[in-house]
């Protein structure tokens, strides 16, 4: 089936024209077949930071399984997830599954925080300098490329490096800082280099008055890596009403680029404008710090209701229980700072208890995996662990629980949790949490549920395929020929995939990334007749 973007289509009238009978797991000598390969071709065109979005999803014969794959659109504080990598998943209709929680080294020894991103396959660990995580030898390992927590972003073939009030493509500048003021909190999308300037010149938040006095600005400038540098005289810039504005997450909906600012202000690029969705407010919290992709809206963890907000492109919406509030814990002051899909279901994770929660898109329910702390114990007479020990220290909810990043790599989910802000671990100031109480904060874990599997694809400026295999207990990804990635399937899942049968109702170019924005995209299923059918 051949698809041109945007538009997307079901399987359904290829699959009767293939056969009058649902495709069946049967060879073609009558034995059963080895398994089941799906084929996408995909022309991405030029990459101008666009998502990609879904390849396809199907249902299972039987009704008890969701198959599908896509590239996800996500951005968590601080950074955006990969955007070439590619996610493969097989997801029980009925929400239930397991995961296990393996606890890996920390990163730092004395830091009380970390954060994660994944490029190409491998997770860096950032604060206290940039590590890499190494899964043959479990260990991290100080990372060549310098730039401690600056994000780095593939385009095409190439890398955008956001450092210090500047840009770098491929080693060489193309945005030089600021006379005065700062650039902060780059985003590249859709063919602009988006950032915030900002000049508080020392003083608190306050409406703008004139630039003597301070400002903060948004600025979309197109850009493409064709060009030596950015030029600013093109850049579409919006002077925001309140000095010191900036943002914890950028986000993208289709043709838009969207910002949630650090005082409640919601501004919206589209068509080559700027527009102001929601004024911000020095009196009120409200802020965003994550977006995600999930079918056709934007999810937007929520501070302080805790969250996820949805955006259709036009208004935002409040959803009541997205996720529930943990039960023995206060229902104030909760962030939902962290989201991610992860074997097609949407992962969050909740401040100020350290909650991960996941919801299956299927069954339409919430279910609460585990709190990434064992103390103190949770309760709902205080909003934040340890407000009463550390009432007279400033800030009081500095030891508030967060999941700090979400990051599928793999097969595995890996999760990395932090005090409020990372920071030098203090002995004597903070005896409550002495000797060890507070090494719970910085920690990373490796989680892992079965039926997921992403890898980094590789960068074509043509047509490429990607196939997606099930077979003999196993899930694998292949581009082109070459084998990216590979996983078991295990426990239950690994039985109802045996026993799910055909594939039917495919959808191609749609699902839980979003749909697809590729220039083409064309998909086909089969059955392997044998082991050795590659």
């Amino acid at each position: 089936m051949k698809q041109q973007h945007p538009s997307s289509m079901t399987f359904l009238a290829l699959l009767l024209a293939v056969s009058a009978a649902s495709q069946s797991l049967t060879a073609a000598d009558g034995k059963p077949a080895a398994g089941t390969r799906v084929i996408v071709t995909i022309d991405r065109g030029q990459d101008l930071g666009q998502c990609f979005g879904s390849l396809f999803e199907a249902t299972s014969n039987d009704g008890s399984l969701v198959v599908g794959a896509g590239f996800q659109n996500a951005y968590n504080t601080r950074y955006r997830a990969d955007r070439h990598a590619i996610q493969f998943f097989i997801r029980p209709t009925n929400g239930q599954r397991d995961m296990t929680t393996e606890e890996l080294l920390r990163p730092t020894e004395n830091l009380t925080g970390a954060y994660l991103y994944e490029r190409d396959g491998t997770v860096y660990s950032t604060y206290g300098g940039l590590q890499s995580w190494n899964a043959k030898t479990r260990t991290w390992h100080r990372a060549e490329e310098s730039g401690g927590t600056q994000e780095t972003m593939r385009v095409g073939n190439g890398t955008l490096v956001f450092g210090d009030s500047k840009v770098s493509w491929n080693g060489r500048t193309i945005l030089e800082p600021p006379s005065e003021g700062s650039y902060q909190l780059f985003f590249y999308a859709n063919g602009n280099l988006c950032f915030y300037h900002v000049n508080r010149r020392d003083g608190p938040y306050r409406l703008y008055k004139n630039d003597e006095d301070g400002f903060s600005r948004l600025y979309a400038c197109p850009w493409t890596p064709a060009e030596e540098e950015v030029d600013l005289s093109k850049a579409v810039v919006l002077r925001l009403p309140v000095v010191g504005e900036t943002t914890f997450a950028w986000g993208q909906l289709r043709d838009q680029i969207v910002t949630g600012s650090n005082i409640g202000g919601f501004y919206v690029f589209e068509d080559g404008a700027w527009r102001m969705l929601l004024e911000p407010n020095t009196r009120v919290s409200y802020q965003l710090y994550s977006t995600l992709a999930f079918h056709d809206r934007l999810l937007m963890g929520q501070y302080p209701t805790g969250r996820v907000f949805e955006y259709d492109g036009k208004k935002i919406t409040d959803q009541q229980g997205w996720p529930p509030v943990l039960e023995g814990v206060s229902d104030r002051a909760r962030e939902a700072q962290t989201t991610a899909i992860y074997g097609g279901d949407l992962m969050v994770g909740v401040w100020p208890w350290g909650e991960v929660w996941r919801y299956n898109a299927d069954s339409r329910g919430w279910t609460f995996m585990r709190r990434m702390f064992a103390q103190p114990a949770l309760s709902s007479n205080i909003v934040h662990p340890y407000d009463v020990e550390n009432r007279d220290n400033s800030p009081q909810n500095l030891w508030g629980q967060r999941v700090t990043s979400l990051v599928p790599s793999g097969s595995n989910l890996f999760i990395s949790t932090s005090a409020k802000s990372p920071f030098e671990w203090e002995p004597e100031k903070y005896l409550f949490l002495a000797p060890d109480k507070w090494k719970s904060y910085g920690k990373v874990y490796r989680a892992t549920m079965p039926g997921h599997l992403s890898a980094s694809t590789k960068w074509t400026d043509s047509p490429t395929k990607l196939e997606f295999i099930i077979r003999e207990r196993e899930m694998s990804i292949r581009q082109d020929g070459v084998l990216l990635a590979t996983s078991p399937l295990t426990g239950s899942l690994a039985e109802q995939t045996g026993k799910a049968g055909s594939l039917k109702d495919v959808k191609w170019g749609s699902g839980i990334y979003g749909p697809h924005r590729c220039v083409s995209l064309e998909g086909v299923v089969s059955n392997l007749g044998s082991i050795h059918d590659e």
